[in-house]
């Protein structure tokens, strides 16, 4: 019997990465908890991304103001495609990622155009308030109230209300999972259609490094006990839950019962591939229909460097046709 060998990235998209890898390897290692240290860095990896993605001339935009459960106001930015349907049409509610402190609709704006033309219907990405300046249950509610402006918006936007998926990557897809079940929990009416979870972010007790893993993430134990503390305070990652955790933390719910359809992706060397293969089997085990994949050797985020190679041409083949599924289907 031939010897397991040892996780290593994908070797096409290795070479792809390595310029990145590189770089990467000269920045200082911060410490748990530098919140602004990771945010700006972040934000120059994620600005320098974002210029090499195409552009989407198709894909209009338009803000629209909402209010928060407090009052504040927030923006909700829709992206249009020519292709989507003026009334009626499917829509997706998007929530960007961070890691629960970093990140903007701006800033990953050709991103989500991308998104949308891609799925060719619109897609609304709320712009939520970040930790920790704004911690649980902060986020997860002005994601909520996002979803149910548009559920109450929706002839005026051309949606069709019963026809919306809720769509997520990393601690945005966390978000959406929390959101899903919070729309569960207060009997959004009408439910939601489906979840888009793009290796999302669950589990507020992942707090260990994981051996085989580590050394080859791009988001690191180090980030994400930032991320989970940055939420929750001193109840991240304890056994005493604060009021609405599952809906900061996913992966906390006692029941599953009751949720949309769901499409779940993560890679093999992505510190959440546990926690995101879990929620998937709990899903199943709950009647919820699920479509999963763990891609072996490919990081966090890896559309970001290796979108050439030819394994994440095939996931991109994947959610399109989940895309495609969705707008022909729902």
């Amino acid at each position: 019997m031939a010897e397991s060998k040892p996780l290593s990235f994908d070797r096409e998209f290795a070479a792809a990465a390595a310029a990145m890898a590189e770089a990467g390897a000269s920045i200082p290692q911060l410490p748990a908890g530098n919140v602004e240290g990771r945010r700006k860095f972040f934000e120059q990896f994620f600005s320098s991304r974002s210029s090499m993605i195409p552009s989407t001339p198709n894909v209009t935009r338009k803000e629209h103001q909402m209010k928060a459960d407090d009052g504040s106001t927030l923006l909700l930015t829709e992206f249009r495609p020519s292709s989507a349907a003026s009334t009626a049409s499917p829509a997706a509610f998007y929530i960007h990622g961070g890691g629960m402190y970093l990140g903007s609709v701006p800033g990953f704006a050709p991103s989500i155009a991308l998104k949308a033309e891609a799925l060719g219907v619109p897609i609304f990405a709320i712009g939520y308030r970040l930790a920790p300046e704004h911690p649980h249950p902060t986020p997860a509610n002005d994601c909520y109230a996002g979803l149910t402006w548009l559920l109450a918006n929706a002839a005026e936007v051309g949606v069709d209300k019963s026809r919306i998926m809720i769509y997520g990557e990393s601690a945005g897809g966390g978000l959406a999972a929390g959101v899903a079940l919070m729309a569960r929990d207060r009997k959004l009416d009408p439910p939601l259609a489906f979840q888009m979870l793009i290796y999302p972010m669950l589990d507020d007790r992942n707090m260990k490094p994981i051996p085989t893993i580590e050394p080859h993430a791009m988001w690191k134990c180090d980030d994400n006990i930032t991320g989970w503390g940055a939420l929750l305070g001193k109840a991240a990652g304890s056994d005493e839950e604060v009021e609405g955790h599952e809906y900061a933390a996913p992966a906390r719910a006692k029941s599953l019962k009751g949720l949309p359809p769901t499409y779940i992706d993560v890679g093999g060397l992505d510190i959440f591939v546990a926690e995101d293969c879990s929620y998937a089997t709990r899903l199943v085990e709950a009647g919820v229909q699920v479509e999963f994949h763990l891609y072996p050797g490919l990081p966090h985020g890896f559309e970001m460097t290796g979108a050439k190679t030819s394994i994440v041409k095939g996931v991109m083949a994947n959610r399109q046709r989940v895309y495609d599924e969705f707008r022909r289907d729902v």
